[in-house]
């Protein structure tokens, strides 16, 4: 007989990081059959021969350690705020999580290869046959409705539909009417259209405002900070930097007691903290744009 020698005793806990993996593993047997509309990109199965320790470096680019639990893809130095809003779920959320920064104009090869649309940010998720996930309000939903299905909370996006509705709502009024006003208030060099300019963007705002007082705060929807709040407080961020930089304009406190205080209570959230760029880091990104009468994406409006 061929002696054996016993195997080491089981730990009798788990760490949170490794519960959380194994969470994902058997989330991605049910991931390979979910198809979202718009932000769910088939990725071809990678080879399994990736056994690396520089997680979020080159070889995360080609393929990924098994055991990494979720992959984030956004620019260098927090300074997309597409991908920010990601950044602050991931935050909130609790989720480990390993980044990979995207540099160059246009995307490199192999980020598109992974998403062949190129944009920031984007999941993916090694135990789920690396399924990719893009589109920041999508990729938000996900990871929600993830930590529903394992934890059995809701976070961020409450249960009742009518809430869940009106975060939607809110969410699309950000991206169609306010970032619109902001940038193409920001990027006007004609001084006849200034003040009409300002006077679209204020009423954008207006919004918010509103909701504030409906909802009697702290956050849009009261008492839990959720996605809506994610959503826009990226662009606020950057709204009350940039245009008190290029236009002097601040938010007038008579008009917007209620956001600005909004704005205070969300810029002081460990998870907006950790996603966010310096005051004149967000200047020296900004100075390119307006100096390039960029148009980020057709927010701004001006011919």
């Amino acid at each position: 007989q061929v002696a054996r020698s016993n195997p080491k005793p089981e730990p009798e806990r788990k760490s949170k990081i490794e519960i959380e993996r194994m969470m994902i593993a058997l989330l991605g047997l049910a991931l390979c059959s979910i198809h979202l509309t718009h932000g769910f990109v088939s990725a071809a199965r990678c080879p399994p021969l990736i056994t690396t320790e520089l997680r979020g470096g080159y070889d995360a680019t080609v393929g990924a350690d098994p055991s990494t639990p979720i992959q984030f893809f956004t620019l260098p130095g927090n300074t997309c705020p597409y991908a920010q809003r990601t950044h602050i779920v991931l935050n909130e959320l609790g989720l480990p999580f390993d980044t990979t920064e995207v540099t160059g104009m246009p995307k490199p090869d192999w980020y598109l290869k992974i998403n062949p649309r190129g944009k920031v940010p984007a999941l993916r998720v090694p135990a789920a046959d690396y399924a990719v996930i893009c589109e920041s309000a999508i990729c938000n939903e996900f990871l929600c409705d993830y930590v529903t299905q394992v934890r059995q909370e809701n976070k961020l996006m409450p249960a009742d539909p009518f809430v869940r509705a009106k975060i939607r709502l809110m969410n699309d009024h950000c991206d169609n009417v306010f970032a619109k006003t902001q940038f193409t208030y920001l990027m006007n060099k004609d001084e006849s259209k200034e003040e009409e300019l300002c006077g679209e963007m204020e009423s954008a705002l207006t919004s918010y405002e509103d909701a504030l007082s409906e909802s009697k705060g702290p956050y849009l929807l009261g008492s839990d900070f959720t996605l809506a709040d994610v959503h826009v407080v990226p662009f606020l961020q950057r709204l009350v930097i940039t245009l008190k930089h290029w236009k002097d304009y601040e938010l007038p406190k008579e008009k917007f007691p209620k956001l600005l205080a909004w704005l205070e209570s969300c810029l002081g959230r460990e998870s907006v903290k950790e996603s966010s760029m310096s005051k004149e880091k967000t200047i020296e990104v900004y100075e390119r744009f307006v100096g390039a009468d960029y148009k980020f994406g057709g927010l701004n409006k001006n011919e």
